[in-house]
C-alpha cells in the first residue's frame, strides 16, 4: 500500500536526519544501497558505492566542530510498485574547524528500490541554484 510505503520512507528520511545531527555517521547509511550513485553539491561530479558515500560522509562530518545539524522540510514522497523517489529541501548547518559558518539550503532527491521487501536508498541528489548573471551557486537562498 502506498500510504504505508510513503510512511516508511519518510521514517528513513527522518532517521537519517537524526543520525546526521547526532554524529552517528554509520547510522545515517543504514539504508543506502551497495550500488548507490551520489551526485554530491561538492566535487566530484559523483560517487558510486556505498563505501565511497560513506567516506565522503565521513570527511564532510570531519570538517564540522560539532556534527552539523541537517533538517529537511516540503518532503514528498511518489511510490510505484518497487521503486520510489522523493524531493524536498534539506538545511545543513553548524561551524566548520576553519572558523566558516554553514547556513545552506539545497534540494534533494532520493531514489529508492524495495529488495527483498526493504526500501534502499539506490540514488541520491543534491544540488544548489545557479546565477547565471553571476557565475555562482545561489548558496544565500532561504524557503
Amino acid at each position: 500500500m502506498a500510504t504505508s510505503d510513503q510512511t516508511t520512507i519518510r521514517a528513513i528520511i527522518d532517521a537519517r536526519c537524526a543520525s546526521v545531527s547526532s554524529g552517528e555517521i554509520e547510522t545515517s547509511m543504514a539504508d543506502v544501497d551497495d550500488n548507490i550513485v551520489v551526485f554530491d553539491v561538492v566535487d566530484p561530479l559523483f560517487h558510486r558505492g556505498r563505501s565511497s558515500a560513506l567516506a565522503r560522509a565521513k570527511e564532510w562530518h570531519a570538517s564540522f566542530v560539532r556534527p552539523p545539524r541537517l533538517k529537511v522540510r516540503d518532503v514528498e514522497v511518489f511510490v510505484a510498485g518497487d521503486l520510489a523517489f522523493t524531493c524536498f529541501l534539506s538545511h545543513a548547518s553548524g561551524e566548520q574547524k576553519t572558523g566558516q559558518r554553514v547556513d545552506m539550503w539545497f534540494r534533494t532527491t532520493l531514489g529508492f528500490q524495495r529488495k527483498n521487501g526493504r526500501w534502499w536508498i539506490v540514488h541520491e541528489h543534491d544540488s544548489v541554484p545557479f546565477d547565471p548573471m553571476k557565475g555562482q551557486a545561489s548558496l544565500g537562498l532561504h524557503p
